[in-house]
């Protein structure tokens, strides 16, 4: 009898934290390391309007749409890092599972900023941000 058996894993889906509502803002939302950017953004909103607010980072290696590896920074310290495959993890088992981890490492490893230390410097980031896209064009 010759018969065929198609061994290869295939992934679970992710669970999505930021939902695509159409086709083409599903081409750019539905990649791990969107997901990932975007529930860092959403926990450093929570946490201003929580009254304890934190500057944080994500800084991710590899593909930029599926990090081999990150590191999570809350007020320019390493809070947390990890494997993509850990990330990949936290997605296929619920939306919210990586902002929860993110916010378990932010809360046992730094202390809030004042509302104008805050303001101060995500004014400082974008203005860094921008300066990156301009030197960018230049180039």
């Amino acid at each position: 009898m010759n018969s065929y058996l198609n061994l290869q894993a295939t992934p679970r889906p992710l669970k999505l934290i930021d939902e695509p509502r159409g086709y083409v803002p599903a081409m750019t939302k539905a990649n791990l390391g969107h997901q990932m950017r975007y529930s860092v953004e959403l926990l450093e909103k929570q946490l201003a309007d929580e009254g304890a607010p934190r500057i944080l980072q994500l800084q991710t290696e590899g593909d930029e749409r599926d990090p081999s590896y990150w590191k999570f920074y809350a007020n320019g310290e390493l809070v947390a890092s990890g494997t993509g495959e850990f990330a990949r993890e936290c997605f296929e088992r619920d939306a919210a599972s990586f902002l929860e981890v993110a916010r378990e490492a932010v809360a046992q490893s730094s202390e809030a900023l004042t509302c104008e230390h805050f303001e101060a410097l995500a004014m400082a980031r974008s203005i860094c941000r921008i300066e990156q896209t301009t030197v960018g064009k230049r180039q």
